[in-house]
Formats: C-alpha cells, structure tokens, sequence
C-alpha cells in the first residue's frame, strides 16, 4: 500500500475542502504547506505558500500575483526561502502537501525538496494538479505515491475514503 495520497480533478471541486475536512476530522498535528488564494476587490488575487502549521498570508510567502486573462507572476524565490525549509522541516505524523501544480516547473531545488520527503516514511497528504508536466507526472508516478481523482460526483464519499486512507498509512507507520 502507498503511504502517499495525492488527490487530483478538476479546479474547484473540492479537492482542498475533502483535506481540510478530513483534517478537521483526524485532529492530528500536520506540517508541510498549504497555498492560500486571497482575492482583491479588483477581481486579481494574491497566492500565498504557507505553512501548515500556522496558515498566515504575509508579503515574504506571496508566491503569484494572478489577473484574471493573464499567466500570474510568480515568486520562485518563494519556493526556495518558504517551500524548502518547510519540506525540511516537516514531520510527523502527517505531511501536507496542498497543492502541487505548474508553478513548481522551474524550481527544481523545491521539486527535490519535494521528492525527498516523499523518499520518507512519514505520510503525505497533498492535492497534485491534473496537468501533464514532467514534476507532476513524476510526482503522481512515485512509487509510494495514490492518486485518487475526485469529481462532483464522488467528492462526498472521499472523505470517508480519504479519511480511510490516512488513518492506515499512519498506523502503518508507526508500526515500522
């Protein structure tokens, strides 16, 4: 069985919401990133790389700036002072990775950081867009990496599945 679990599916269907419920559920300390779109009264919005841990949207973790129409401008050297050390520092008992997508393309020091805690025993519970690029395809082909595709149509049962899921992988865990 895979210790990963990365959900994938449309934008907008409720991949983050079926994570954000399944965590509430568990109540277990998590660690990783979770990126945090914040919308502005003209419509733009800011994407913010945060910790799980403590979720704060600040200046030095404004990953894009997105305008509808237009490719958002990212920070890549917010994966690198942000992402990295947040990877580095992950533990226990559970590792969120929410989301994973094209923006990662060019920063191959974060995709490393990436890979190496998912080299790594401790379970990881992500969100991977649905892109065909060579991170995300290696993300989703790693060996102890699931991917469950979520859809409007199923989206209320994965939460059992994926709570399911990650109460196994852990346990699993612990018992190595």
């Amino acid at each position: 069985m895979q210790r990963h679990l990365f959900l994938t599916g449309d934008i907008q269907v409720g991949k983050s919401t079926i994570i954000s419920r399944v965590l509430a559920e568990l109540d277990v300390p998590v660690s990783g990133f979770l990126t945090v779109a914040v919308p502005d009264a003209e419509g733009s919005s800011n994407i913010f790389l945060v910790d799980a841990q403590d979720p704060v949207c600040s200046e030095k973790c404004r990953l894009a700036h997105r305008v509808p129409g237009k490719m958002p401008e990212v920070r890549e050297e917010v994966f690198v002072a942000i992402g990295i050390p947040l990877l580095q520092d992950a533990a226990g008992p559970l590792i969120l990775m929410d989301e994973l997508g094209w923006m990662e393309s060019s920063s191959y020091a974060f995709q490393q950081a990436v890979f190496a805690v998912l080299d790594e025993d401790v379970p990881v519970l992500g969100v991977v867009r649905d892109k065909r690029l060579a991170f995300l395809n290696a993300v989703r082909d790693h060996h102890a990496v699931e991917v469950l595709v979520v859809t409007r149509e199923n989206r209320e049962e994965m939460v059992d599945v994926v709570r399911e899921r990650v109460l196994r992988a852990m346990r699993d865990t612990r018992g190595t």
